[in-house]
């Protein structure tokens, strides 16, 4: 006779456990990297298209585009925007915490950093 084997109930409630957390851990963290992606496309959009705008202008463009995708992390005011030498450069810092369970969170720290232009930061 052979020796059964398999995963047994004990076994499969640890397992379900793990796999049950990472999903939840995965779910509450995933809008917090959307929102950082979608604030990244559109700060490389401003940096290529209102390259020579005024920084009210620039501020007021990405209003609009944070109303659009629901961008509420990063407020116009927030953007640090220098122009020199016809090169606009926009950059963002902004820290997001995402509450796991209780009194355990998540802190993410993201940095956005884009130019006009062929030089460097793209």
């Amino acid at each position: 006779m052979r020796k059964q084997a398999g995963l047994s109930f004990f076994g499969f409630i640890l397992v379900a456990i793990v796999v049950a957390a990472a999903a939840v851990t995965f779910f509450k963290v995933v809008p917090a990297w959307v929102e950082y992606f979608n604030i990244e496309k559109t700060i490389t959009t401003l940096a290529k298209e209102e390259a020579g705008a005024s920084p009210a202008d620039i501020r007021s463009s990405f209003s609009k585009h944070a109303q659009i995708n629901d961008m509420d992390s990063v407020k116009p005011e927030d953007l640090k925007i220098s122009q020199a030498g016809g090169i606009t450069t926009i950059s963002v810092s902004y820290e997001r915490v995402v509450p796991l369970i209780g009194n355990c969170s998540l802190l993410f720290a993201f940095d956005v950093y884009k130019t006009s232009g062929a030089s460097a930061g793209q």
